[in-house]
């Protein structure tokens, strides 16, 4: 088992606390609500769904986009097994908290995995996907589910899947 050192943690700590404070759902502006409507998963089945009925390529997209998320998000799980790393502070608010390790970020990966396999069918997919997923991505963070370091590392394992 993997653990990061103690005072890697502290610093990132910190860095939460500077980038996010203490993560507060009051006055939360428009595009932060959008943020945190797009870190769902259900967001991204219904946007495969929606892709899927544009057409063939459309289709190819939604299933390259899927396939390449659900490999991310597969091979996550023994890295969250292996790390076991707490959440950040405050991780644990809502009715029932997270249960799994916090490194790498399953989300980042579907996520990314999802975009980078539909931007490869579908080029004009990118910008307004890549968007949507910087978004989800904040919205883990200022909520305080996940560190950065965490979605960096969710990240480039999505990166990994597609390449390959």
């Amino acid at each position: 088992m993997v653990r990061l050192a103690s005072s890697a943690w502290r610093r990132e700590e910190r860095l939460m606390g500077k980038l996010v404070g203490t993560g507060s759902r009051k006055g939360a502006s428009a595009p932060s609500r959008a943020a945190d409507v797009a870190s769902q998963p259900v967001v991204w089945i219904v946007f495969a769904s929606a892709l899927a009925l544009t057409g063939p390529r459309g289709r190819r997209a939604a299933l390259r986009g899927a396939v390449c998320s659900a490999t991310a998000g597969l091979i996550h799980l023994p890295l969250k097994r292996a790390c076991r790393r707490p959440r950040p502070r405050g991780a644990g608010r809502g009715p029932i908290g997270p249960v799994t390790s916090s490194f790498p970020s399953g989300h980042t990966a579907s996520d990314l995995g999802f975009m980078f396999g539909a931007a490869q069918e579908l080029p004009v997919l990118l910008l307004p996907l890549s968007v949507a997923t910087l978004g989800s991505h904040w919205s883990l963070v200022r909520w305080r589910k996940h560190y950065p370091s965490d979605v960096i590392a969710g990240g480039a394992l999505a990166l990994a899947v597609n390449a390959v």
